[in-house]
């Protein structure tokens, strides 16, 4: 079947995957700021946001590694159909909640489906990508999240102010199902639905991804990331009010606009100058921008520290994710990013924890300055154990 490219270069399935993703993404995002703050209103204190974040991602963790091997098996659209249905039938559970337990189980459905379309929505875009090109492709792909949040997170936070929580649910799962309407549009590859059946359906395709040092080394980087991520999600809005920061939806839309453009510029200059010297100075932007939250007191060094962490966390993940796409056979191509991404759900669930528990006694800006000396540290080993850079193509 001959293919046709709209303007970029890329072939028609990639904007359906990347519109899908954008309100995929803008579910979720939406519940950025009200999700803590609803869970107060229900009885709820620190520990148990801490707890939130821990449910959504020890389902995430629990179920990577089979949809790794059924994005494998099945193709990558059934995943991502997956992904955008449990979005949008976990707000509505939300809605449902009056106690912290029941909103945690309903944080455990939400888990699964950000497992399940973000493993098969990035192999979707190495499938239909050239390798020379698969950090462009990636970093592009990956811009959708930040383009949601730009919108979704400050409109979450001025519903909370205007509208009933039930209001902010029914609009989440109303984007999600729209996501889900893209995705059911989209026709795979007939091609690529062979490709990816063989080797990965072993059993024990995730043990043969973990022998893979392009695979495991920057998936244990993804936990750096995904600690740095969880405690800015889960913890920022009460962070800054405590603070009295002001707007806190303003912070995730600077880093979301600097994210955007680090992951543009990224993609395009790990495919030139390779994985390795981009990822290290930007992991150490990303720890120099945690530790600076300890010190910020006001809303324009907020927005600062936004910028920062924005490059940094952007441009790794771009890095990483090529990284552990360039090193693994397509055939296991979603079981290595299942694993990826599962180091990643890791980090957000130990972030939950550092944060339930010494948030109180040290206070947040301290627990942000202990997470960015982690991230330095990570990207000092990093450097020693991926001394030479990985080429790209697998």
């Amino acid at each position: 079947m001959r293919r046709f490219a709209l303007p970029g270069g890329f072939s028609p399935i990639f904007y359906l995957a990347f519109l899908a993703s954008m309100l995929f993404f803008a579910s979720s995002q939406l519940l950025i700021v009200p999700m803590p703050l609803y869970i107060e209103t229900i009885g709820g204190g620190p520990a148990q946001v801490g707890l939130a974040g821990i449910a959504y991602s020890t389902s995430a963790l629990a179920s990577r590694p089979f949809l790794g091997r059924l994005t494998d098996r099945r193709g990558r659209k059934i995943n991502m159909v997956i992904g955008t249905l449990v979005f949008a039938l976990a707000p509505l559970w939300y809605m449902m909640s009056t106690s912290v337990p029941m909103l945690l189980a309903g944080r455990m459905l939400h888990g699964i489906g950000i497992a399940a379309f973000t493993t098969a929505y990035y192999a979707l875009l190495a499938d239909i990508t050239v390798p020379s090109h698969w950090g462009r492709v990636l970093g592009l792909g990956g811009i959708a999240a930040p383009l949601a949040t730009m919108v979704a997170s400050p409109l979450g936070a001025a519903m909370v102010v205007a509208v009933s929580y039930q209001t902010i649910f029914l609009t989440s799962s109303a984007s999600a199902l729209a996501g889900l309407s893209i995705t059911l549009l989209m026709r795979e590859p007939r091609r690529q639905k062979e490709a990816v059946v063989g080797p990965g359906s072993a059993p024990n395709s995730f043990l043969q991804v973990i022998r893979l040092r392009g695979v495991l080394a920057p998936s244990l980087v993804s936990l750096t990331t995904g600690l740095s991520w969880g405690a800015m999600y889960l913890f920022l809005p009460l962070f800054a009010r405590d603070r009295g920061l002001g707007n806190v939806g303003f912070f995730f839309t600077a880093w979301s606009v600097v994210l955007v453009f680090s992951r543009f510029l990224t993609g395009r200059l790990v495919d030139r100058v390779g994985r390795l010297p981009v990822i290290l100075p930007l992991l150490g932007a990303l720890g120099v921008g945690l530790v600076g939250l300890n010190w910020t007191y006001s809303f324009v060094w907020l927005m600062a520290m936004a910028l920062l962490l924005g490059a940094g966390f952007g441009g790794a993940r771009v890095g990483l994710d090529t990284t552990v796409v360039d090193s693994a056979p397509a055939s296991l191509r979603g079981t290595a990013l299942s694993l990826n991404y599962l180091c990643f759900d890791a980090g957000v669930g130990l972030s939950g924890m550092l944060m339930g528990v010494l948030a109180g006694p040290a206070g947040y800006g301290s627990v942000y300055a202990l997470i960015g000396v982690v991230c330095l540290l990570t990207m000092i080993t990093y450097g020693l154990v991926m001394r030479k850079p990985e080429e790209g193509g697998s």
